[in-house]
Protein backbone atom coordinates (compact mmCIF):
# COMPACT_ATOMS: atom_id res chain seq x y z
CA UNK A 1 0.00 0.00 0.00
CA UNK A 2 1.05 3.28 -0.55
CA UNK A 3 1.23 5.10 2.58
CA UNK A 4 2.65 8.93 0.82
CA UNK A 5 1.30 9.33 -2.38
CA UNK A 6 3.37 11.65 -5.07
CA UNK A 7 1.09 13.30 -8.47
CA UNK A 8 2.59 15.80 -10.71
CA UNK A 9 0.01 17.93 -12.09
CA UNK A 10 1.10 20.66 -14.76
CA UNK A 11 4.74 21.80 -12.71
CA UNK A 12 3.48 21.06 -9.35
CA UNK A 13 4.04 18.45 -7.27
CA UNK A 14 1.46 17.28 -4.81
CA UNK A 15 2.81 14.93 -1.96
CA UNK A 16 -0.08 13.14 0.46
CA UNK A 17 0.33 11.13 3.76
CA UNK A 18 -1.85 8.34 2.78
CA UNK A 19 -2.41 6.65 5.85
CA UNK A 20 -6.16 7.85 6.49
CA UNK A 21 -6.96 4.89 9.08
CA UNK A 22 -4.67 6.04 11.70
CA UNK A 23 -5.40 10.16 10.68
CA UNK A 24 -1.82 10.16 8.71
CA UNK A 25 -0.11 8.95 11.95
CA UNK A 26 3.43 8.69 10.54
CA UNK A 27 5.47 5.35 11.09
CA UNK A 28 8.66 4.04 9.40
CA UNK A 29 7.25 2.78 6.30
CA UNK A 30 5.65 6.57 5.64
CA UNK A 31 9.14 7.75 6.33
CA UNK A 32 11.23 5.94 4.15
CA UNK A 33 8.49 6.16 0.99
CA UNK A 34 8.36 9.74 1.44
CA UNK A 35 12.58 10.15 1.61
CA UNK A 36 12.11 7.86 -1.73
CA UNK A 37 9.96 10.09 -3.56
CA UNK A 38 11.54 13.60 -2.50
CA UNK A 39 14.81 11.72 -3.71
CA UNK A 40 13.49 10.67 -7.10
CA UNK A 41 11.81 14.30 -7.36
CA UNK A 42 14.59 16.68 -6.41
CA UNK A 43 16.45 17.14 -9.18
CA UNK A 44 13.13 17.29 -12.06
CA UNK A 45 13.59 20.78 -13.13
CA UNK A 46 10.30 20.79 -14.57
CA UNK A 47 9.14 20.89 -11.29
CA UNK A 48 7.97 24.68 -10.19
CA UNK A 49 6.94 24.17 -6.50
CA UNK A 50 5.72 21.07 -4.11
CA UNK A 51 2.39 21.03 -2.19
CA UNK A 52 2.14 18.67 1.04
CA UNK A 53 -0.99 17.57 2.46
CA UNK A 54 -2.63 14.87 3.87
CA UNK A 55 -5.41 12.76 2.71
CA UNK A 56 -8.70 12.17 4.57
CA UNK A 57 -8.95 15.70 5.60
CA UNK A 58 -6.58 15.81 8.02
CA UNK A 59 -2.54 16.48 7.85
CA UNK A 60 -0.78 14.38 10.67
CA UNK A 61 -1.88 13.21 13.63
CA UNK A 62 2.17 12.97 14.94
CA UNK A 63 4.04 9.66 15.27
CA UNK A 64 2.84 6.18 15.15
CA UNK A 65 3.07 5.55 18.91
CA UNK A 66 2.49 1.69 18.66
CA UNK A 67 5.35 1.56 16.69
CA UNK A 68 7.66 4.11 18.96
CA UNK A 69 6.76 2.39 22.73
CA UNK A 70 7.57 -1.36 20.96
CA UNK A 71 11.40 0.25 19.97
CA UNK A 72 14.44 -0.21 22.08
CA UNK A 73 16.71 2.53 22.61
CA UNK A 74 18.83 1.49 19.29
CA UNK A 75 15.67 1.24 17.58
CA UNK A 76 14.32 4.97 18.53
CA UNK A 77 17.74 6.34 17.24
CA UNK A 78 17.17 4.60 13.85
CA UNK A 79 13.59 5.77 13.64
CA UNK A 80 14.77 9.46 14.56
CA UNK A 81 17.89 9.42 11.94
CA UNK A 82 15.62 8.44 9.50
CA UNK A 83 12.48 10.73 10.23
CA UNK A 84 15.48 13.70 10.63
CA UNK A 85 17.16 12.26 7.05
CA UNK A 86 13.25 12.58 5.59
CA UNK A 87 12.58 15.58 7.14
CA UNK A 88 16.05 17.12 5.89
CA UNK A 89 15.03 16.50 2.57
CA UNK A 90 11.97 18.61 2.19
CA UNK A 91 13.59 21.37 4.53
CA UNK A 92 16.70 21.91 1.74
CA UNK A 93 13.93 20.88 -1.57
CA UNK A 94 15.11 23.59 -3.94
CA UNK A 95 11.56 24.52 -4.86
CA UNK A 96 8.72 26.54 -3.09
CA UNK A 97 7.18 23.96 -0.66
CA UNK A 98 3.59 24.61 0.76
CA UNK A 99 2.22 22.66 3.58
CA UNK A 100 -1.94 22.23 3.21
CA UNK A 101 -2.92 21.70 7.43
CA UNK A 102 -5.98 20.67 7.54
CA UNK A 103 -7.43 19.15 11.08
CA UNK A 104 -4.43 18.03 13.12
CA UNK A 105 -0.35 19.05 12.77
CA UNK A 106 0.64 17.54 16.21
CA UNK A 107 4.10 15.90 17.54
CA UNK A 108 5.88 14.87 14.25
CA UNK A 109 3.28 15.95 12.18
CA UNK A 110 3.36 19.59 13.24
CA UNK A 111 7.71 19.09 12.58
CA UNK A 112 7.13 17.91 8.85
CA UNK A 113 4.88 20.84 8.40
CA UNK A 114 7.52 23.24 9.85
CA UNK A 115 9.94 21.60 6.77
CA UNK A 116 8.35 23.61 4.59
CA UNK A 117 8.66 26.78 3.01
CA UNK A 118 4.83 28.12 4.65
CA UNK A 119 1.58 26.21 5.90
CA UNK A 120 -1.81 27.64 5.05
CA UNK A 121 -4.13 26.16 7.42
CA UNK A 122 -8.10 25.99 8.04
CA UNK A 123 -9.42 27.66 10.67
CA UNK A 124 -10.70 24.40 12.63
CA UNK A 125 -6.73 22.68 12.34
CA UNK A 126 -5.36 21.84 15.58
CA UNK A 127 -1.51 22.31 16.24
CA UNK A 128 0.46 21.17 18.63
CA UNK A 129 3.58 19.77 20.63
CA UNK A 130 2.03 16.80 23.08
CA UNK A 131 4.79 15.32 23.52
CA UNK A 132 5.51 16.14 27.54
CA UNK A 133 1.79 14.44 27.66
CA UNK A 134 3.24 11.41 27.01
CA UNK A 135 6.65 11.88 29.18
CA UNK A 136 8.88 12.46 25.52
CA UNK A 137 11.25 14.66 25.07
CA UNK A 138 11.36 16.00 21.21
CA UNK A 139 14.81 16.04 19.40
CA UNK A 140 16.95 19.42 18.92
CA UNK A 141 16.47 19.39 15.32
CA UNK A 142 12.32 19.59 16.53
CA UNK A 143 12.68 22.44 18.94
CA UNK A 144 15.15 23.85 16.92
CA UNK A 145 12.59 24.07 14.14
CA UNK A 146 9.73 25.43 16.45
CA UNK A 147 11.94 27.91 17.72
CA UNK A 148 12.68 29.40 14.53
CA UNK A 149 9.03 29.59 13.57
CA UNK A 150 7.75 30.96 16.97
CA UNK A 151 10.56 31.73 19.27
CA UNK A 152 11.26 30.37 22.71
CA UNK A 153 8.78 31.36 24.48
CA UNK A 154 6.03 30.00 22.26
CA UNK A 155 7.86 26.66 22.07
CA UNK A 156 7.99 26.35 25.85
CA UNK A 157 4.33 27.12 26.20
CA UNK A 158 3.47 24.46 23.41
CA UNK A 159 5.71 22.27 25.00
CA UNK A 160 4.90 22.63 28.36
CA UNK A 161 1.50 22.49 27.95
CA UNK A 162 1.12 19.54 25.66
CA UNK A 163 -2.32 21.56 24.59
CA UNK A 164 -2.61 22.41 20.62
CA UNK A 165 -3.31 25.79 19.43
CA UNK A 166 -6.00 26.54 16.98
CA UNK A 167 -5.74 28.03 13.38
CA UNK A 168 -5.81 31.54 14.72
CA UNK A 169 -3.36 31.52 17.47
CA UNK A 170 -0.96 29.50 15.03
CA UNK A 171 -1.63 32.07 12.33
CA UNK A 172 -0.32 35.32 15.03
CA UNK A 173 2.72 33.93 16.27
CA UNK A 174 4.16 32.41 13.36
CA UNK A 175 3.24 28.65 13.05
CA UNK A 176 1.49 29.32 9.85
CA UNK A 177 1.04 32.09 7.64
CA UNK A 178 -2.16 32.01 6.69
CA UNK A 179 -5.75 30.55 8.38
CA UNK A 180 -8.56 29.91 5.76
CA UNK A 181 -12.63 28.28 5.94
CA UNK A 182 -11.81 24.89 5.03
CA UNK A 183 -13.61 24.92 1.74
CA UNK A 184 -11.27 27.93 0.59
CA UNK A 185 -7.81 25.92 1.82
CA UNK A 186 -6.98 24.42 -1.43
CA UNK A 187 -8.12 27.85 -3.95
CA UNK A 188 -5.35 30.03 -1.89
CA UNK A 189 -2.85 27.38 -2.37
CA UNK A 190 -4.05 27.51 -6.31
CA UNK A 191 -3.89 31.17 -6.13
CA UNK A 192 -0.42 31.10 -4.56
CA UNK A 193 1.08 28.80 -7.15
CA UNK A 194 -0.05 30.68 -10.12
CA UNK A 195 1.75 33.77 -8.57
CA UNK A 196 4.86 31.50 -8.25
CA UNK A 197 4.52 30.49 -11.57
CA UNK A 198 4.14 34.10 -13.41
CA UNK A 199 8.00 34.92 -11.44
CA UNK A 200 11.45 33.92 -12.21
CA UNK A 201 12.15 30.43 -11.57
CA UNK A 202 15.77 31.34 -11.16
CA UNK A 203 15.45 34.22 -9.30
CA UNK A 204 12.72 32.06 -6.45
CA UNK A 205 15.22 28.84 -6.33
CA UNK A 206 18.34 31.56 -5.22
CA UNK A 207 15.84 33.71 -3.40
CA UNK A 208 15.00 30.74 -1.26
CA UNK A 209 18.89 29.42 -1.05
CA UNK A 210 20.05 33.04 0.19
CA UNK A 211 17.08 33.16 2.82
CA UNK A 212 18.22 29.84 4.19
CA UNK A 213 21.62 30.97 4.35
CA UNK A 214 20.58 33.49 6.34
CA UNK A 215 18.45 31.82 8.73
CA UNK A 216 21.87 29.63 9.31
CA UNK A 217 23.82 32.63 9.47
CA UNK A 218 21.97 36.07 10.61
CA UNK A 219 25.22 37.68 10.89
CA UNK A 220 26.12 36.87 7.85
CA UNK A 221 29.87 35.84 9.25
CA UNK A 222 30.31 33.23 6.53
CA UNK A 223 29.11 35.04 3.66
CA UNK A 224 32.11 37.14 1.96
CA UNK A 225 30.78 38.31 -0.81
CA UNK A 226 26.74 39.71 0.73
CA UNK A 227 26.14 41.69 -2.50
CA UNK A 228 26.53 38.24 -5.15
CA UNK A 229 23.19 37.67 -5.81
CA UNK A 230 21.88 40.96 -6.40
CA UNK A 231 25.28 41.46 -8.78
CA UNK A 232 24.65 37.56 -10.66
CA UNK A 233 21.09 38.18 -11.36
CA UNK A 234 21.17 41.09 -13.33
CA UNK A 235 24.07 39.56 -15.37
CA UNK A 236 21.02 36.95 -16.17
CA UNK A 237 18.49 36.68 -18.81
CA UNK A 238 15.85 36.24 -16.99
CA UNK A 239 16.50 39.81 -15.53
CA UNK A 240 17.25 41.53 -18.95
CA UNK A 241 14.02 39.82 -20.18
CA UNK A 242 11.43 41.16 -16.97
CA UNK A 243 13.15 44.58 -17.10
CA UNK A 244 12.98 45.06 -20.54
CA UNK A 245 9.16 44.00 -20.25
CA UNK A 246 8.91 46.10 -17.78
CA UNK A 247 10.35 49.74 -19.49
CA UNK A 248 8.95 48.55 -22.86
CA UNK A 249 5.35 48.99 -20.85
CA UNK A 250 6.11 51.72 -18.88
CA UNK A 251 7.32 53.76 -22.27
CA UNK A 252 3.96 52.87 -23.75
CA UNK A 253 1.90 53.94 -20.99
Amino acid sequence: MALVLFERKEDTLRVSLNRTSALNAINSAMLQQLEQGLKQYESDSAIRALILFGQGGCFASGADIGELTALDEKGVREFHGLRERTFGLLEKYPHPTIAVIQKYALGTGLELALCCDFRVAETGARLGVPSAKLGLVESYEYFARLVRAVGPSWAKKMGFSGGPVGGETACRIGLVEEILPPEQVFERVDVLLEKIRKNSSASILQTKRVITECAQDPNLSLVNDPASPMADSTQAEDFRKATRAFLEKRRKI
